[in-house]
Order: structure tokens, then sequence, then C-alpha cells
């Protein structure tokens, strides 16, 4: 595969969709964005915040564009996407910070036949961060995940075997300056993107060694409401087959999990997270005509 030059690439437009995002680690999620990528345009999507959030993009982005609407987050990535002028494009969700590196992590993994590069998203939330992190020793030890393959690729023959996100992921721009999401999505249209451009032949890579920092979730509140929000999306755009029969199974086997880690980790608040997402993720399931239209 012929690996496209750092030189040949320019400047990149990045998009963010904003609602009341001026949150303590706002700042610093914007200024990693300023300190990480070349950035031609930065659009931000606001749904008309009233917590400042537009006067800190200007404060650190004095050039930004910014949009305001009432869209719901499929409709609010699309109508962005229309004012992209670079051959490449990045979203960066306004609760992730960039650690050191990251642009040049992700830009060496791009190729000919790579329509998007998505980074992982960690928590910041300690007792879910020691969860996930002790979940990924299982992964890798019983898939070779890290140690020999750093990337997942998904393309048309598995577009629906992990999630596609776009939290930190780069894009080709010409791929889906012609996606246009059903109205009705604002949660799980990251996923509507990627099934966009597998479609068309080139592959979503999801770099699993390149880790961001995720803000966000900092009580079981915050853990119901984005399980709940999450899986009614997953249902909506039959996402592998979601069935309420595999939730079940996957909250008995999450909880086995759960109190297994918080023996391990001495982290006893383990465990009722867990629970809370997985409670979540069935009632999201079967009251999804509720919980997929929750405001972002």
């Amino acid at each position: 595969m012929k690996l496209v030059c750092m030189e040949s690439l320019g400047k990149i437009d990045v998009i963010m969709c904003t609602w009341n995002s001026n949150k303590p680690w706002f700042k610093n999620c914007l200024r990693s964005i300023r300190r990480e990528i070349p950035i031609c345009h930065f659009i931000v999507v606001d749904r008309f915040s009233n917590d400042g959030t537009q006067r800190i993009v200007r404060e650190i982005f004095p050039e930004a564009v910014i949009i305001e609407s009432d869209l719901n987050l499929g409709r609010a990535r699309a109508e962005a996407i229309k004012h992209v002028d670079t051959d490449l494009l990045i979203f960066i969700d306004d609760d992730i910070e960039l650690p050191a590196g990251w642009f040049n992590k992700v830009i060496k993994h791009l190729d000919s036949e790579t329509g998007a590069i998505q980074g992982q998203a960690m928590l910041t939330l300690s007792y879910l961060q020691k969860f996930y992190e002790w979940s990924n020793r299982w992964i890798v030890k019983r898939k070779g995940w890290y140690g020999r393959v750093n990337i997942k690729k998904i393309t048309s023959k598995n577009p629906d075997e992990m999630r596609g996100y776009t939290n930190n992921t780069l894009l080709r721009a010409y791929l889906i300056k012609d996606w246009s999401p059903p109205s009705y999505i604002c949660a799980y249209e990251d996923h509507l993107i990627l099934r966009h451009i597998v479609k068309k032949g080139y592959t979503w890579k999801i770099v699993l060694d390149l880790i961001v920092k995720h803000y966000g979730i900092f009580s079981l509140k915050d853990y119901l409401r984005k399980s709940r929000w999450n899986t009614a999306g997953a249902r909506l755009i039959r996402f592998n087959d979601l069935s309420l029969l595999t939730l079940i199974k996957t909250l008995t086997k999450g909880m086995v999990k759960a109190l297994f880690v918080s023996i391990k980790t001495r982290e006893p608040m383990i465990i009722p997270y867990i629970l809370v997402g997985q409670l979540g993720y069935i009632q999201g399931w079967i009251g999804w005509s509720k919980y997929v239209v929750m405001k972002r």
C-alpha cells in the first residue's frame, strides 16, 4: 500500500458539535486540538448554548466557523460536512482531549484503501477506566490485539464487527459529502458514517493503541443516560442485529466480569457502574423510541 506523504496533506478541517459544552475540561480539549492538528477551518455546530461555549471556542479559535442550529446530532454532522473545504476532515467530540503526537500517529495509517482512521476513547472516570483496562487485557490474551496487531480493519464484509465512532476520527471528506442521515438519527449516527464509507469499498481502521481522554461521565446518572441513548440508537439502525436476549446474556457476563475485576483491583464501585450500564442497555433497547431523541 502506498502511504500518503505528510507534506502532501496540507491543512485539515476539524468538526465539533457542541451543546452547553463549557465544562471544566472543555478548554483543555480545545487546546489539545489546536496543539495537535494542522487546522484549516475549525467548524462548530452549536445547539444555541447558553453557558459560554461559543465564547470559549472563540478564545481558543478566533477564526472558528460557528453554525447555530437545533439540528440533532446526525443532521448537525451532515450540515458541518457541507462547509468542509479540505481533502481530509477530522471529527472531534467536545469531551475528547488528544494526547501528544495524536495526529502523527493517526496519519501514518492513511493509505489509498483507507477511508477513515479512528482512535480509542478511554473514559476518565477511574472506576470505568479500571474495568475497561482489565477487559482489554482479556481481549488481548484471547485475540492477540495490541501485541501483534494494533489495528482493527472494518470493511464491507464485516461492517458491524465493531462500532464506528467519530469522537476522534480522521476521514476522507469526499467519501461523506453525499452522506445524508435519516432525520431521526441522533445516536449511532457515527456508525452510519462507517457503513457509508465501507460500502464504497474503503476500509475503516480502528487504532487500538491510540488512546485519547474521554470526559463527560462522572456519575451513575451520566452512565445510565449514555447507555440508554446509545442502545436506543443501536436498535434503531439494527446494529449487529442487536436483540433483547443478547443484552440479557451480556448483563450476566458483564456482572461476573465486574465482580472479578472489582476483586482484582480492590475497587467495589466498579460493580454498581457496570450494573447500571447494563440495565441502561436493556432500558434503551426496550424504550428506544423514548431514549433515542435525547439531546446531546
